[in-house]
C-alpha cells in the first residue's frame, strides 16, 4: 500500500460530520493520484524525503514505494548535479518563492538516465508553516528524442539548401524583406547574404515591372492561391539580366497566420535560347517527319512487295522444279527426233522462265540493297566456259558460230562463282538473243594492267545511238511496242551493272548502230578489295548441267521430305538412277517417324510444308542425339532461294541449301560433296 500523508483538524473548529467528508475528499484525491501513471507525483517531507509514492512515480523511477519513501529526493539526481548541490538549492527556490520548474536529465533506480520536466511547489500550514513539498515529474525522453531528430532534420535540409548551387532557394517575411540566402542565390543574382539580406526582393525586377508593381502582385498571388509560378526577366547585381523561372509558396504558422514565403528561383537563360533554336528548327523537323513517314510507307510498301515476290517465287518455281527435272531426265533417253526436239524446247524455254524469275527477284534485291555476294577466289575464264556450256543448246539451234580467245592457264579474280557466271551467262543469252541464224560471237578474256576483261561481240541488231546511254537502266528496251522482235523485262542488262559494280568492277557497251551489232565489256579488278569467304561444301552452283560432274551415289540411302507428290516422285527417280536408295515421307512427322526404321546416310528435304517445316524438321532430328542419325548430312531443296532463306536454313542446321527448280547433275554433285564434306577424317 502507497504510504499516504494525513492533515488532522483542530477539535475545537471541526465537528464529526467535517471531519468525516474531510476524510473522504483526502481518499477520492490519493485515489486520483493512484491512478495517474504518466506522471511521478509525490509528497516530500520538509527535509526533502520522500512522504509518498504513486504508481506514476514507480514506473518512471524504477522503485518500489517501499523503497524510496523515507529516501532523501536527492537520488534522483545525476552524481553530477549532487556535486554542485543542485537538490538542495531547488529546496531553496521553493522555499523562498514557493514553485521551481525545469527540465534536466534524472536517474532511475537502475542507473539509467531519462530527460525529465519538473514541477517543485511548498506546502504550508494554515500558519504558512513550511510543511513539504509536493513534486511532480514528466518522463519527456521521446519529446527529447523527437525533438533532437527534429534538430537533425533541420540542420541537414539547411546543409542541403546551402549546398545547391544551381538554384537560388531563399525567403522573405511577409512583406517581401530577404531573410534568408543560399550560395546558389548567391551564385546566380551575384550578391552576397551581408549585402541582401534585409532588402526588399524587388531589387531582382526590371525597373519596368517595378512600375508596374509586379513584385506585390506575386505576394499577394502566392498568399491567395497558395503557391506563385511564373517566367520572366530578373536583374543580378551587376545590373545584367537572367531568364528566371520562380516559384514562390507562403509560409504559415500553425494558427495559419502569414510568416513570410520560401522562393525558389531557376536561371533558364541557355534552356530558353535552346527552345528558341528548337522552334526555328520545327518546320525543318516537321519537314523531316513527314519525309519519314513517307520513307516507313515505302518501306512497308517494299517489304509487301517483297513478300509477295517471294510467294510468287515460290508458286512459280515449284511447278518449274518438275518441268526442269523431267525434261532433264527425259532429254537422257533414247527418244524420237521430234520427241527429242521438243523435249530440248520444253527444257529452254523452262529455263528461260527461271531466269525470268531470278531476274524479278534480283531487281527487287537490288532496290532493297540485299542482293549480297559471298566472294571466292574464281577462275574467270571457267566461268566464261560454263556460261557458254549454258547457253549451247540455244547457239545450236540457231547455228551461230562462236569464238573464244583467252590466256593460257588460270585467270583468277576474287568474286562470286555464281554471279559473275549469271553476268557472262546474261551477257552470252543477250548476244544468242539478238543475233541472227547463221551469225557470229565472238568472246575475248583478256588479262591487262591489274584487271581482267570479258567482252562479248555479235554481229546482231546492234543498239541505236539514242539508246545506248541507257543500255543499263532497268526497265529499258530499245523496242517497247507490242510488236517488238525480242522478248525480255528489260532487267537483264541492269542487274549486270550492279553485279560488277559490287565486285569493283565496271561494264560498258558499243555499238555502231542499228543493225551493225554490239559489243558489252565487263572489267574486275584483279586485286580486289573483297575478301574470299570460306564454304563449308564446295561451290557447285556456277556449274552448269553439263558440266557438273556426275556422281554415283552407290548404296547411299537418302530420306527425301517434300509435301508435293511431283517433286518427291521427282527426286526419287533421280536418286535411284544414281544408285541411292530412296524413301519417302510427305511431311516432318512422318520423316521422322520413317528415319528410325530407315537409317538414313543423308536428309533430302523441302522447307515449306504444311504442320511443321523443314527447319523444325531438321531441328528435331539434331535432337534425337546421341542417336547416330542425328548427326546425318542434311540438304534443304527448296522453292525459298532469297539470301536470307538460305542464312535460315544454315542456322537451323541444314548444311547445305539449294533453290528449286533443281538440275539432276548438279544436285547429285552437291550431294556427293556434302557426304564428302562430312565423312570421317
Amino acid at each position: 500500500m502507497t504510504p499516504r500523508a494525513s492533515i488532522t483538524p483542530a477539535p475545537s473548529s471541526v465537528t464529526a460530520e467535517s471531519t468525516e467528508e474531510l476524510r473522504r475528499s483526502e481518499e477520492r484525491f490519493h485515489q486520483l493520484v493512484d491512478a495517474v501513471t504518466d506522471y511521478a507525483i509525490y509528497l516530500l517531507d520538509a527535509d526533502g524525503k520522500v512522504a509518498t509514492w504513486n504508481p506514476g512515480a514507480e514506473k518512471a523511477k524504477g522503485y518500489t514505494a517501499a523503497e524510496i519513501v523515507g529516501r532523501h529526493f536527492s537520488l534522483f539526481y545525476t552524481a553530477e548535479d549532487r556535486a554542485a548541490g543542485k537538490p538542495e538549492a531547488v529546496l531553496d527556490v521553493v522555499r523562498e518563492h514557493g514553485r521551481f520548474e525545469e527540465e534536466s536529465w534524472r536517474v532511475r533506480k537502475d542507473g539509467s538516465r531519462f530527460w525529465a520536466n519538473v514541477v517543485v511547489t511548498a506546502l504550508r500550514d494554515e500558519s504558512a508553516a513550511l510543511i513539504g513539498f509536493a513534486k511532480v515529474t514528466r518522463d519527456l525522453s521521446e519529446k527529447r528524442a523527437d525533438l533532437e531528430r527534429l534538430r537533425a532534420s533541420e540542420e541537414r535540409f539547411r546543409a542541403l539548401v546551402e549546398g545547391v548551387t544551381d538554384y537560388a532557394i531563399y525567403m522573405l517575411d511577409a512583406s517581401g524583406h530577404v531573410t534568408t540566402w543560399n550560395r546558389g542565390a548567391q551564385r546566380m543574382k551575384g550578391y552576397t547574404a551581408d549585402e541582401i539580406i534585409g532588402r526588399h526582393f524587388s531589387v531582382f525586377f526590371t525597373p519596368e515591372d517595378v512600375a508596374e508593381n509586379k513584385p506585390a502582385e506575386e505576394l499577394t498571388t502566392a498568399s491567395a492561391e497558395g503557391r506563385f509560378h511564373t517566367e520572366g526577366t530578373r536583374v543580378r547585381k551587376d545590373g545584367t539580366t537572367l531568364w528566371a523561372s520562380v516559384v514562390l509558396t507562403p509560409l504559415r504558422d500553425v494558427r495559419g497566420e502569414l510568416i513570410g514565403f520560401a522562393k525558389v528561383t531557376q536561371d533558364r537563360t541557355k534552356q530558353r535560347e535552346a527552345e528558341a533554336t528548337e522552334r526555328a528548327l520545327m518546320r525543318a523537323q516537321s519537314a523531316r517527319e513527314a519525309a519519314e513517314a513517307l520513307a516507313t510507307k515505302a518501306e512497308e510498301a517494299n517489304r509487301i512487295k517483297d513478300e509477295f515476290l517471294a510467294t510468287v517465287s515460290h508458286e512459280l518455281r515449284t511447278p518449274l522444279n518438275a518441268i526442269v527435272g523431267w525434261a532433264s531426265i527425259l532429254r537422257k533417253r533414247e527418244l524420237e527426233p521430234s520427241v527429242a526436239g521438243a523435249i530440248e524446247v520444253i527444257d529452254r524455254n523452262a529455263k528461260l522462265q527461271v531466269k525470268i524469275v531470278e531476274d524479278i527477284l534480283d531487281v527487287s534485291r537490288i532496290i532493297t540493297g540485299k542482293l549480297k555476294i559471298e566472294p571466292q577466289a574464281v577462275d574467270i575464264a571457267t566461268i566464261v566456259d560454263q556460261a557458254l556450256d549454258v547457253v549451247s543448246a540455244s547457239v545450236a539451234a540457231k547455228e551461230i558460230a562462236v569464238a573464244v580467245e583467252r590466256p593460257a592457264g588460270r585467270v583468277e579474280v576474287v568474286g562470286d562463282p555464281e554471279r559473275l557466271q549469271q553476268v557472262v551467262w546474261n551477257l552470252l543469252s543477250n548476244a544468242v538473243k539478238f543475233t541472227p541464224r547463221g551469225g557470229r560471237i565472238r568472246v575475248a578474256v583478256t588479262r591487262d594492267d591489274g584487271q581482267v576483261s570479258v567482252a562479248i561481240a555479235d554481229n546482231g541488231a546492234g543498239i541505236d545511238p539514242e539508246f545506248l546511254p541507257y543500255v543499263f537502266d532497268r526497265f529499258k528496251q530499245a523496242d517497247g511496242s507490242t510488236t517488238r522482235r525480242f522478248g525480255g523485262l528489260g532487267l537483264g542488262l541492269s542487274i549486270v551493272r550492279h553485279i560488277i559494280e559490287q565486285h569493283g568492277g565496271t561494264v560498258s557497251a558499243r555499238s555502231a548502230g542499228h543493225g551493225q551489232g554490239s559489243e558489252l565489256v565487263i572489267h574486275l579488278p584483279v586485286n580486289s578489295k573483297l575478301r574470299p569467304s570460306v564454304a563449308s561444301v564446295p561451290a557447285l552452283a556456277a556449274l552448269s548441267e553439263q558440266s557438273a560432274p556426275f556422281s554415283r551415289l552407290d548404296g547411299v540411302k537418302v530420306l527425301v521430305v517434300d509435301d508435293e507428290e511431283d517433286s518427291r516422285e521427282l527426286l526419287a527417280l533421280v536418286l535411284e538412277e544414281a544408285g541411292a536408295i530412296a524413301e519417302q515421307a510427305a511431311s516432318s512427322a512422318e520423316a521422322l517417324a520413317k528415319a528410325s526404321a530407315f537409317r538414313p546416310d543423308l536428309l533430302l528435304s523441302d522447307v515449306g510444308m504444311p504442320g511443321e517445316s523443314g527447319h523444325m524438321l531438321v531441328g528435331r532430328l539434331r535432337a534425337l542425339a546421341p542417336d547416330a542419325i542425328a548427326s546425318i548430312p542434311a540438304i534443304a531443296l527448296t522453292a525459298y532461294t532469297r539470301v536470307e532463306d538460305r542464312d535460315a536454313a544454315l542456322a537451323a542446321g541444314f548444311d547445305a541449301h539449294v533453290g528449286k527448280p533443281f538440275e539432276p547433275r548438279k544436285l547429285l554433285a552437291l550431294i556427293a560433296a556434302t557426304l564428302r564434306a562430312r565423312a570421317p577424317r
